[in-house]
């Protein structure tokens, strides 16, 4: 089965939903990740480009590494060389992802 976007957000909303209802309780002990280290998985471009080639990262290649279903504050490495239209940094400030330059 394959995850989706739509199906993350379908999960999500039943969520919500169960804890407007009274149906699921949290409680601020469920924050915790005992004996793990709860971060932010960093998302990379995928393969490298080609020695000194500039990539050019629009706001689909941004929402395609960094979905809104996955929440703000996510992490996304680029090359040194690539450029990021205006477009993709106002999703990227909107969204809080953090970008880090590699290479």
């Amino acid at each position: 089965m394959e995850i989706s976007d739509a199906l993350v957000t379908a999960i999500t909303r039943e969520l919500l939903r169960r804890l407007e209802s009274g149906e699921l309780k949290f409680t601020e002990a469920n924050k915790t990740c005992p004996g793990q280290i709860c971060t932010t998985p960093v998302v990379h471009t995928g393969s490298p480009p080609a020695q000194g080639r500039k990539r050019v990262i629009s706001e689909a290649d941004i929402i395609r590494l960094c979905p809104a279903s996955a929440g703000t504050g996510q992490i996304v490495e680029l090359g040194s060389r690539d450029l990021i239209t205006p477009l993709a940094e106002d999703y990227i400030a909107k969204m809080r992802i953090t970008v880090n330059r590699i290479g």
